[in-house]
């Protein structure tokens, strides 16, 4: 006669090598963090950020506007400072109130306790430069990314 395995034991296998699979599963299939968008790095890279979502909401449906600024960005270049570049822009009609905007969105950034050096160090070359140039990015990308909505929108 054969000894039947006791309905105990037999459950206690079937979780177990559940478990087992399941366990084997999970690590197979590891998670990679690239699901979502990284959090963004430093001081010029969130300036950068804000500035593209600042110009690109600001600019969305004022074509004039987007051409105002694709004009100037080459004079623009030329700013050594934030406040120069402000003050270029506080200077045209259509753009005015694009510089304030921008303006409210570095000294948001400089506000908060990470950014503390930029903040201290804000008006030496070391900050200026780079911060120039990451407002300028922001702005270029806005209208990259308006262009390119205005090329699938017409199609």
């Amino acid at each position: 006669m054969k000894k039947r395995m006791s309905g105990k034991y037999t459950l206690a296998i079937h979780q177990t090598l559940l478990l087992f699979f399941l366990l084997l599963c999970f690590t197979a299939c590891e998670h990679s963090q690239e699901m979502g968008p990284r959090p963004l790095e430093g001081f010029f890279e969130k300036v950068t950020a804000l500035v593209t979502t600042t110009v690109r909401s600001r600019l969305r449906d004022h074509l004039p506007a987007q051409k105002l600024l694709r004009s100037y960005l080459p004079s623009f270049e030329k700013a050594p400072t934030l406040n120069h570049l402000m003050e270029v822009m506080k200077g045209i009609d259509g753009l005015k109130d694009l510089a304030y905007l921008i303006e409210s969105d570095v000294h948001f950034e400089l506000q908060k306790p990470e950014h503390y050096y930029e903040k201290v160090h804000f008006n030496s070359q070391d900050i200026q430069r780079p911060l120039v140039g990451s407002v300028l990015a922001g702005m270029k990308r806005a209208l990259e990314q308006l262009q390119r909505k205005g090329r699938s929108d017409e199609e």
